[in-house]
């Protein structure tokens, strides 16, 4: 199938944009085609930089200023991979521009057998499925091995993800000093169940490639916040059999606040890092009635953080001026500054694998005539 010329000028742009500083392409073709032959020969890291960098180049084809462009001959042999083994889609000799993403028929049968669809051998169907088709293969292929591939096709795809976990555990398990195997395996796995809804029958079970690019970034994500809570906690057994917590809280005993009706009232928290590395905190209260600002972040070495507690305007005043809330502070020491990570789900991970250190502060409300 010959491309019209504006598709050649756009299949131009998007392979050098794809493309630039990659040296040796011949060479570099090569890379992917011989390591999916192998069952499991990349590292997890590497795989999963494989899988992601594809399905975003995918989703910029698909997606780009409004523009459809199908690939329809992605495989490994045109996953160009550079130094870093950062991949490059290349070769779009096949692709088509199209208006629309609606379901087309050709009497042409180009692509690559077993990587193409199909309702496209059967029928000449071609869709934004037919690429996400490919994709599925190639992530297959790159977790399981080219000669697991057919066995997705045999088995329950449940049974099919239990084998290729399998394989990978016992690849880790050979690696001295390995110590993320529960976090990796994972990550296989996941990614295995997305690449075998994206080689559904029918293409329209199959995922989007947005969709997809966005389950790897929530995945991603998840593992992050996973690996920083592992890495931490061995550190966090050996401070918490001290009798000291590794964040210090002022107020020590409870949190007061001048309570009085149809009025906010304020009172400020003091945390202090006295330690010698970085500590995430993640503050939990009653957000029905109060506000905290900030409610989590990460506080360098030896260094104070101010928070500011708010009480929202009450209607009435409890009985007897009595709060049953209490304030929680949780911390766990971590390598580096978290930045923009999600703080709720490192959290979350780290109280599941009980390595968070928890200061509880009541809460009181005090009167002016007290």
């Amino acid at each position: 199938m010959k491309p019209a010329a504006p598709l050649q000028q756009q299949s131009q742009f998007i392979a050098t944009f794809f493309l630039s500083n990659i040296g040796n392409i011949e060479t570099l073709k090569l890379t992917l085609d011989f390591h999916q032959h192998k069952s499991c020969e990349l590292e997890w890291p590497t795989c999963y930089k494989i899988i992601k960098g594809t399905s975003e180049g995918l989703n910029h084809l698909h997606n780009s200023q409004g523009k459809h462009i199908y690939h329809l001959d992605l495989k490994p042999g045109n996953i160009l991979l550079d130094e870093s083994m950062t991949p490059k889609i290349g070769d779009l000799g096949l692709s088509r521009l199209v208006a629309s993403t609606k379901t087309r028929q050709t009497e042409m049968r180009d692509g690559t057998l077993g990587f193409v669809p199909p309702e496209y051998i059967k029928d000449g169907f071609i869709s934004k499925k037919f690429d996400v088709f490919s994709l599925g293969v190639i992530i297959i292929k790159i977790l399981a091995g080219a000669k697991n591939y057919i066995r997705c096709t045999e088995m329950p795809p449940e049974k099919f993800i239990q084998l290729v976990s399998e394989n990978w555990t016992k690849k880790l398990q050979e690696k001295t000093g390995h110590s993320s195997h529960e976090i990796d395996i994972l990550g296989v796995t996941s990614c295995v169940g997305i690449a075998l809804r994206c080689v559904d029958e029918d293409r329209n079970k199959r995922p989007c490639i947005k969709d997809i690019v966005d389950e790897l970034d929530q995945l991603e994500a998840k593992l992050k916040a996973m690996s920083l809570a592992s890495d931490v906690s061995k550190d966090l057994t050996v401070q918490r059999s001290c009798d000291t917590n590794i964040l210090s809280v002022d107020p020590t005993m409870e949190l007061r606040f001048l309570f009085e009706l149809r009025k906010e009232a304020s009172c400020c928290l003091q945390l202090t890092n006295k330690t010698g590395g970085f500590i995430a905190f993640n503050i939990e209260i009653n957000p029905n009635k109060y506000s905290v600002r900030p409610s989590q972040g990460t506080m360098p070495p030896c260094s104070r953080r101010y928070v500011v507690v708010t009480l929202s305007a009450q209607e009435a005043a409890p009985p007897c001026m009595r709060c049953e809330d209490m304030l929680l502070v949780q911390s766990i020491g971590v390598s580096q500054d978290l930045g923009e990570i999600k703080y709720q789900e490192l959290f979350e991970t780290a109280m599941a694998n009980q390595v968070v250190d928890v200061v509880k502060l009541p809460i009181a409300y005090v009167t002016l005539d007290q």
